[in-house]
C-alpha cells in the first residue's frame, strides 16, 4: 500500500510539472548515460527523472534514483535515491540516506542531512546538520551554527538560538545556560 501511495504522489507531482510545457521524462543508467522523451534534453528535467544514478543540471518535478541523484544547478519538487542525494538549490522534499543541499526551503528527510549554508523547513533524520537553520530539527542529533526555532533530539547543539531545545542534553552559547538537560533556549 505504501509503495502504491508513493509511487501516485510521484505522478502527480511528474505530471503537474510536465503541464509547464517543455517537460520530458527521463531514464539514466549511470551519470549522464540516459534518454529522454520527447526531447532529448537530459540536464534540465521538468518531469520526472527515474534510474540507478543520475546527474542533472535542474531538476522541475521528481528526481528518483536508487544509487545517488545529483543535481547541479537545483531542484524544485522532489529527490529521492537510497544512498546519496545532493543539490546546491532546493525546495521542496528531500530524501536518502545521505541528504546534502547548499540553500534549502523545505523538507529534507534521512539518515544524516546536511545543509551547508541556510536552511528553512524541517530537517528530519538520525543527524542533522545545519549552518544557518529557521524552522524545526528532529533527530538523534541536531547540530546547528544559527538556530531560529526547535531543535528536538537526544543531544542538540547550536552556536546561536533564537527558539528552543528539548532534549536529553542542550548546549546553546548563548542559551539560558551553555548546557542544560531537557530544555534550553532563548526568546
Amino acid at each position: 500500500m505504501k509503495k502504491l501511495v508513493l509511487a501516485l504522489c510521484l505522478a502527480v507531482v511528474a505530471t503537474s510539472a510536465m503541464a509547464y510545457g517543455n517537460s520530458n521524462i527521463k531514464v539514466s543508467l549511470w551519470d549522464d548515460i540516459a534518454v529522454a522523451a520527447p526531447n532529448n534534453n537530459i540536464d534540465e528535467v521538468k518531469g520526472l527523472d527515474l534510474g540507478l544514478g543520475s546527474k542533472a543540471e535542474e531538476i522541475t518535478g521528481v528526481q528518483y534514483d536508487f544509487i545517488y541523484a545529483n543535481a547541479t544547478d537545483d531542484v524544485t519538487g522532489v529527490q529521492t535515491s537510497w544512498i546519496y542525494a545532493t543539490t546546491p538549490e532546493f525546495k521542496g522534499w528531500q530524501s536518502s540516506l545521505y541528504a546534502k543541499s547548499n540553500e534549502f526551503i523545505g523538507l529534507q528527510s534521512g539518515l544524516v542531512t546536511h545543509n551547508t549554508q541556510t536552511f528553512t523547513g524541517v530537517q528530519w533524520g538520525f543527524v542533522n546538520i545545519a549552518n544557518s537553520f529557521e524552522g524545526a530539527q528532529l533527530g538523534f542529533v541536531n547540530y546547528s551554527k544559527d538556530v531560529n526555532g526547535l531543535q528536538f533530539g537526544f543531544v542538540n547543539y547550536a552556536q546561536h538560538i533564537y527558539g528552543i531545545q528539548i532534549g536529553l542534553l542542550n548546549i546553546a552559547k548563548n542559551g539560558w545556560f551553555p548546557a542544560m538537560v531537557l530544555v534550553n533556549g532563548r526568546f
